[in-house]
């Protein structure tokens, strides 16, 4: 029985070290705005520290994600996201498959025309 109990307590305890905090979702969503290189939840400067204390305080104030992301949206424009929303997403992952797929077929049909070729005599 108490080795049953030491299990569930050890799987609660890796649940909750799991589950996500919501601040911190948030902050992985945004570049810092000194920068553009790193996410504001791990770069270490002044202004991504102001930043993650003014998401804790949203969060706290029970804002949803929706309503950061616009506010900061709305301060830094969209260059902001780590990840850009709508169809600028959607052409950055289907504009290197298309190119990947295009360059792949001419390259086969390069290698096929060139092991067909005829041999040059000297």
């Amino acid at each position: 029985m108490r080795n049953g109990a030491c299990v569930l307590a050890a799987a609660a305890i890796m649940l909750a070290a799991a589950a996500p905090d919501p601040a911190r979702r948030i902050e992985e969503r945004f570049l810092a705005p000194c920068c553009w290189r790193e996410s504001v939840a791990v770069h270490q400067s002044p202004k991504a520290e102001e930043l993650r204390a003014e998401i804790q305080r949203m969060v706290a104030a029970k804002k949803s994600e929706a309503e950061i992301v616009d506010h900061y949206v709305a301060l830094y424009g969209e260059r902001i996201l780590r990840e850009p929303r709508g169809l600028r997403s959607l052409w950055l992952m289907i504009v290197p498959l298309v190119v990947l797929v295009g360059g792949g077929a001419a390259l086969a049909v390069y290698l096929g025309h060139a092991s067909r070729a005829a041999p040059v005599d000297s």
